[in-house]
Formats: C-alpha cells, sequence, structure tokens
C-alpha cells in the first residue's frame, strides 16, 4: 500500500488536532475534570458515577463519550498513517519494519482503547496503549539510527519521551499531575514527525 506524501503529512497533522477537538468533550463533561489531573480515557467512559472503573474512585460523566470514543479511533487510524507514510520513506531493512511496528503498537492502543472504553474492560482498553508507551521507545531510537533529516529531532523526543513515562511510572510514589503527563507524553508522538521540516 502506497501513502502518498500529501496524505501522509496530512495524517499527521490530522492526529494533532486531537489536542484541538479534545476541549469540547472536557468543556461537556458534567462532573468536574480536570486537565492535569484525570485520564484522557476518563472522557471516553460510558457510564456516569464514581467507580466507574477500578482506578478512578471519582466522580465521572462524560455525555459524548461515543463521540470521544470515535475520536480516540480516528486519531489510531490518523496516526497509523502517518507512520506507516515515514516507514516507506526508509530503507526497508527488517530493523525499519520492526521500528514501524513498535510504534504502531501505540497507534493500534488507541483504536482499542475508542472500541473499548476502560469501563467496559480496562484491562483490554489500556493494554495495548501501555504497551505502546513502551515499545514507541525502541521504534523511535530504530527510526533515529536510519534517519538522515531529523535524526536529532528524534533522539531528542526520544529523551523527552523517556522523562515522561519514569514520571509516570513514578506517579504511585509521589503525587503528579498524571493527566497532564499522559497527554505530553502522546503531544511529543504527535509533533514528532510533523517537526522534521523544521529540523
Amino acid at each position: 500500500m502506497y501513502i502518498s506524501k500529501k496524505v501522509g503529512i496530512l495524517s499527521w497533522f490530522a492526529t494533532c488536532l486531537y489536542f484541538l477537538v479534545e476541549p469540547f468533550f472536557i468543556l461537556t463533561s458534567t462532573a468536574s475534570y480536570s486537565f492535569l489531573h484525570h485520564a484522557m480515557s476518563d472522557l471516553g467512559v460510558t457510564s456516569c458515577g464514581t467507580y466507574t472503573y477500578s482506578i478512578a474512585p471519582y466522580e465521572i460523566c462524560s455525555p459524548h463519550h461515543f463521540w470521544m470514543n470515535v475520536l480516540f479511533i480516528i486519531n489510531g487510524l490518523t496516526l497509523s498513517i502517518g507512520v506507516l507514510y515515514i516507514s516507506q520513506n526508509l530503507k526497508k531493512t527488517r530493523k525499519s519494519q520492526l521500528a514501524t511496528a513498535f510504534i504502531l503498537i501505540l497507534a493500534v492502543g488507541n483504536i482499542v482503547s475508542g472500541f473499548i472504553p476502560a469501563d467496559i474492560n480496562l484491562f483490554w482498553h489500556s493494554i495495548f496503549a501501555q504497551l505502546g508507551m513502551i515499545t514507541v521507545l525502541a521504534g523511535l531510537w530504530m527510526y533515529a539510527s536510519s534517519l538522515t533529516s531529523g535524526k536529532y529531532w528524534t533522539y531528542g523526543c526520544l529523551v523527552s519521551l523517556l522523562v515522561i513515562l519514569i514520571l509516570i511510572m513514578f506517579v504511585f510514589f509521589v503525587p503528579m499531575p498524571i493527566g497532564l503527563l499522559q497527554r505530553l507524553f502522546y503531544l511529543v508522538i504527535f509533533i514528532w514527525a510533523p517537526c522534521f521540516p523544521l529540523c
């Protein structure tokens, strides 16, 4: 499957639009929602109340949860197209193909999260997203070693993601804004490719 330059670039910018659309769902939440402290997944929860899923002891009520889950799915699809577009412009090696697969796991995680909201099945909702947050690090490292343009930008994004992921892992021991950290992680991924031309 060949992805044209126009489609590839548009897919990355469409992926970034997530952060322009998400505030609508935050503002329409009928329960108090904190951009800093609540998970992105909370906006896709299909039921209202406290403990709508096992690690959410606070109130959640997102009236437009259906469309939020559609946004997760679309976001995963555009991210997948963007990653495949980059991969087709790299030399076809086992290393580059494995790197692409590693990054695609994160995109698949977004799609699965949209199809299976956290209150329906937390394990399947989050497993691919969590796995992808780890595999994307290996994928970016492999890509960086294959790139000519954007090599150091990719390494910089990789270091940023690693720091954010470490902070997320310590959130259970030290109070930190988990919602903000999660968004920063995805933001780095989303702007990684569109910023290539600036590098």
